[in-house]
């Protein structure tokens, strides 16, 4: 994975979500909508080998946004086109989808016939697959009001985790594996050691709840979510169906990483361990 870069702005062509107006996510980063229109026998010249041309063709379908970055010069554009691969995994880990930029130039996609350089970023080939999350106009007000602060605690590595992890699960095929991944990312940010099951469902019920009833409602459902995991991870025989557990898990997560954003902290234990009634 690299980036290339010349003058003070290039485009990063995102997979796996839309966007209906501009979201600056940065001073440097605007996410923007992408209406492809690659005409291939006019940009094949620019790619190194057929390989890249093909990781292009294949990219090109679930091509729905666009990451538009400047900077001062070419080595700060750089470096801020670099750190986006951070917006990527944090919208990805945001919304619950694969998102994955994988080509770099200096056009936008609707002008890419008059583009000097076409980039492969990426030959893991995430986000391919799946079908393109459209981001609401809730989902929109969500961002520009918290996503600065969500992307400010990607300096935690309890967050940081959380959020690849969040990001990441989906890159496994086995549910168990992937309940592994997922509670990993959850088990971060609470940091329990002892009594697991009762520790983590408490302070995940009282780091949620809006008041005492949701709380014990969210403290039965994660405890019986955690009970799936341990049979799952530890290879133990369930009658859990594990799709199901895997989805509800990755949603608890998401909640758990919105939750971070919109209150500017991470769960701070101490102040979580007042009882909620089994």
């Amino acid at each position: 994975m690299g980036m290339v870069g010349m003058g003070n702005e290039c485009y990063l062509y995102v997979n796996g979500i839309s966007v209906s107006k501009q979201i600056w996510l940065h001073d440097t980063v605007c996410l923007f909508p992408a209406k492809s229109a690659i005409k291939w026998q006019e940009v094949m010249p620019l790619f190194e080998n057929d390989i890249d041309f093909s990781i292009a063709v294949l990219c090109n379908p679930t091509i729905a946004s666009q990451l538009h970055i400047i900077g001062d010069d070419t080595e700060h554009l750089i470096a801020n086109a670099w750190n986006s691969q951070w917006d990527c995994v944090l919208l990805g880990a945001l919304f619950n989808h694969n998102v994955m930029c994988n080509l770099q130039s200096d056009q936008p996609i609707e002008q890419i016939a008059k583009a000097e350089h076409i980039h492969i970023t990426n030959y893991e080939l995430r986000a391919l697959l799946s079908d393109i999350y459209n981001i609401s106009e809730e989902d929109e007000s969500w961002l520009e009001r918290y996503y600065e602060t969500a992307y400010k605690l990607l300096e935690k590595d309890s967050f940081q985790t959380a959020v690849h992890t969040m990001a990441s699960y989906r890159w496994h095929s086995v549910p168990r594996v992937q309940l592994a991944v997922i509670w990993s990312g959850i088990e971060s940010l609470f940091n329990v050691n002892t009594e697991v099951s009762f520790r983590i469902s408490l302070y995940i019920a009282n780091f949620l709840g809006q008041n005492e009833a949701q709380a014990q409602q969210i403290f039965k459902q994660v405890r019986k979510m955690y009970s799936s995991r341990s049979s799952a991870v530890h290879g133990n025989k369930t009658k859990d169906n594990l799709e199901s557990a895997v989805e509800e898990s990755a949603n608890l997560l998401n909640r758990i990483l919105k939750r971070c954003a919109e209150l500017n902290k991470l769960p701070d234990v101490d102040n979580l361990v007042f009882c909620v009634n089994k």
